[in-house]
């Protein structure tokens, strides 16, 4: 699964740009027993789960560069979900509810208000492409601005 992310206000949305590989399924990061990254790797879009920070490069992710939360990091994800196993529904339409899904998802992830002055949320979104096997949106938050930030927004569960 590659995805390109694509501008919305302060809301982003991506697309996949291709089906799942093997770079979406690597995980090179070491994970605590509770599954915090402990120390920095490379992990594969389709192995991020709420909790993971990470640095950004390209629009296109098939791979991200994972680091430990209370290491400087520019995105953490929030929120992971699947979209209805529908036929293509058109790039507008998952667009649609991948943002509105990740804003609906973001208060009780973290316990905040969302601020657009603040923070921008990604969606990452399958493409046309991959949409046979993949259906997983990735929610992302980010400083407005993709500043180096330290620290977690998501809540720690248990």
């Amino acid at each position: 699964m590659r995805f390109l992310a694509c501008c919305l206000v302060t809301v982003f949305v991506g697309f996949g740009c291709s089906e799942p590989n093997k770079l979406s399924l690597i995980d090179s990061s070491v994970r605590s027993p509770s599954g915090d990254i402990t120390v920095a790797g490379s992990v594969g879009v389709l192995r991020l789960v709420p909790g993971d920070c990470f640095l950004v490069g390209a629009d296109e992710i098939e791979e991200v560069d994972a680091v430990p939360c209370d290491e400087d990091h520019q995105a953490e994800v929030f929120a992971v979900f699947d979209l209805a196993a529908t036929e293509w529904p058109g790039a507008g339409a998952v667009a649609q509810v991948a943002k509105s899904g990740c804003l609906d998802r973001f208060r009780n992830a973290t316990g905040h208000v969302f601020d657009p002055v603040h923070m921008a949320i990604t969606g990452y979104a399958p493409s046309e492409r991959s949409w046979k096997e993949d259906r997983r949106v990735l929610c992302v938050v980010t400083a407005h601005d993709v500043a180096l930030v330290r620290g977690r927004v998501t809540r720690r569960s248990g």
